[in-house]
């Protein structure tokens, strides 16, 4: 029979046979995160880089000064981009979402394993490889600081995307 430990640390590995020691769970732990990581800075990447596209387009479509259909096309364009942003910006949001808190799920096993097997990060001079003077302790919060940027920035741009939207709209109606 399996102790209450055991069972904790290996409830959604299938059992005790996948690794060998406490080192093996925590570098496949921390092999996760470093996965969901890299995948929700890609994430983060690919919407930056869609976002600077519309802000581009956007300015250069408010730009316009052609007397015959300028007016109209400064209307009609910029209000196009800023619903296509606001678009984009609400559906990046699940999925950087997501990508935190598998991040922050993998992050909680982690500090489950070392809570329990707090030998498994020492290095062999005895050290910690994983806590040393001055870091956040086991279950610390200072890695979701870090992941504050990807989480916030379609909020943001969300934000700034209907302001543009309806400056575009005023602008338009006022002039």
């Amino acid at each position: 029979m399996t102790d209450l430990r055991t069972l904790l640390l290996n409830q959604d590995t299938q059992g005790a046979e996948v690794f060998d020691s406490a080192k093996e769970r925590l570098a496949f732990y921390r092999s996760e995160i470093h996965f969901e990581s890299t995948l929700m800075a890609n994430r983060t990447s690919a919407y930056l880089s869609s976002q600077s596209f519309l802000m581009i387009a956007f300015a250069s479509s408010m730009a316009n000064s052609n007397p015959e259909w300028g007016a109209l096309f400064r209307l009609v364009v910029p209000t196009i981009l800023a619903v296509l942003g606001l678009i984009t910006s609400l559906h990046a949001m699940p999925g950087i979402r997501a990508s935190f808190e598998v991040i922050e799920r993998w992050h909680q096993k982690q500090a489950e394993l070392l809570q329990i097997e707090g030998h498994a990060a020492l290095l062999p001079n005895r050290e910690s490889a994983l806590f040393g003077e001055g870091n956040t302790p086991v279950g610390g919060q200072r890695y979701k600081r870090t992941l504050l940027f990807s989480l916030r920035t379609p909020l943001i741009f969300a934000v700034v995307w209907a302001l543009l939207g309806l400056f575009s709209l005023v602008l338009h109606w006022v002039t």
